[in-house]
């Protein structure tokens, strides 16, 4: 019986050696491609799509390596690395946007990565995972700390946008008022650190799916490694250039800036977050695939926001605040605990996937205009 299993297996991993190859060679030919388009002076459209394509390609890798990781970390582990990797490339896009002067999109695009992750990324995990596995268990000890976290990390940012909204005193000290959440929430992210990447960060995580098979990752950690930072450099450069033909090629197609931050640019910041998670969740690994989609949310409040507000000011942006429009807090607010109520029993399917991305595409009908 081994020795069958043996034979079955082999044609397995050689058409898995094939595919990464295939993957590889189409990740640097439209990296390639990219280029030309950006220093050949093509149109911005074509630009823009262009780079997209490329930048879906390299967060391919990026998602197939760090499936690599499955059986080497537990969950929240992984989550973490794959969230501080994965909001690289948004990074990357607003501070681009901010020597542009492109504050709104930059705050959309905040918000809109929120709402990416929790909405379409748990979404279509849930969604996909769910049709091919029926329901799937998830951790609640460390399911229950993520929401708690989420909570209240969304609370502490949206509270000063309420506050400013509402005409309080401190609309007067917006500035300072959002130097003071930032310092706060950088300082809650370095005090996490050590709790999320503790003792026991590389045993193997609970695996729960459908068919009760844990897989873990063949490739040695050093090509994992290696392919995690070139990938990642790579979609850091793409992001330069998608950010330079942003703006030209959303107003040839007629989209409004909000619109653009909070869906365009969320989702290309997002896609080495999102495939993972549902590549992952296809093989049953909710966990990992629900640590993955919600520590990057928390990482976006933690230290993406925090970090762009304090360095506005080298960039020349001006005044760039945390203060953000009524309609996405209520936004965040409305994701969040939709997001709560259905992880809180422990169990998804795709029912609860569908009503995410029901929500999410309501929410984008809604910022269509404006």
């Amino acid at each position: 019986m081994q020795a069958v299993a043996l034979e079955v297996e082999r044609p397995r991993r050689d058409v898995g050696r094939v595919v990464d190859l295939l993957l590889w060679g189409a990740t640097i030919v439209s990296a390639l491609l990219a280029a030309l388009a950006h220093y050949g002076g093509a149109s911005a459209v074509l630009q823009f799509f262009g780079t997209l394509g490329a930048i879906t390609l390299a967060s391919a890798v990026l998602g197939r390596s760090l499936d690599q990781l499955g059986g080497r970390m537990r969950p929240a582990a992984i989550g973490t690395f794959q969230a501080v990797v994965g909001n690289l490339p948004e990074l990357i896009i607003c501070i681009f946007a901010l020597r542009a002067g492109l504050v709104t999109v930059v705050q959309a695009a905040l918000i809109g990565s929120v709402l990416n992750l929790l909405l379409l990324g748990n979404g279509l995990a849930y969604l996909s995972g769910g049709l091919r596995n029926g329901t799937m268990t998830i951790d609640g000890r460390h399911a229950k700390v993520t929401r708690v976290m989420l909570v209240l990390l969304m609370a502490t940012l949206i509270t000063p946008a309420i506050a400013v909204n509402l005409g309080t005193p401190a609309a007067q000290h917006t500035n300072a008022v959002s130097y003071v959440v930032a310092i706060a929430l950088l300082t809650v992210f370095l005090v996490s650190l050590p709790f999320r990447l503790g003792k026991g960060a590389d045993a193997p995580p609970p695996v729960h799916n459908g068919t009760g098979e844990a897989k873990v990752g063949t490739w040695p950690l050093p090509r994992v490694l290696i392919l995690v930072a070139a990938a990642g450099l790579l979609i850091a450069i793409e992001a330069d250039w998608l950010t330079q033909a942003l703006l030209p090629a959303t107003e040839a197609m007629n989209l409004n800036a909000a619109f653009v931050g909070l869906f365009l640019v969320a989702t290309v910041g997002n896609l080495s977050q999102l495939a993972p998670a549902v590549q992952l969740s296809l093989r049953g690994d909710a966990d990992t695939a629900t640590a993955i989609t919600m520590e990057g949310a928390l990482q976006v409040a933690l230290m993406l926001a925090p970090v762009l507000t304090l360095i506005a000011p080298l960039l020349g942006a001006g005044e760039f605040t945390l203060i953000f429009p009524p309609l996405q807090i209520v936004a965040v607010i409305v994701a969040a605990l939709l997001v709560v109520f259905v992880t809180i029993d422990g169990t998804v399917n795709h029912l609860e996937g569908l009503a995410l991305v029901a929500l999410y595409t309501v929410l984008g009908s809604l910022f269509w205009w404006g």
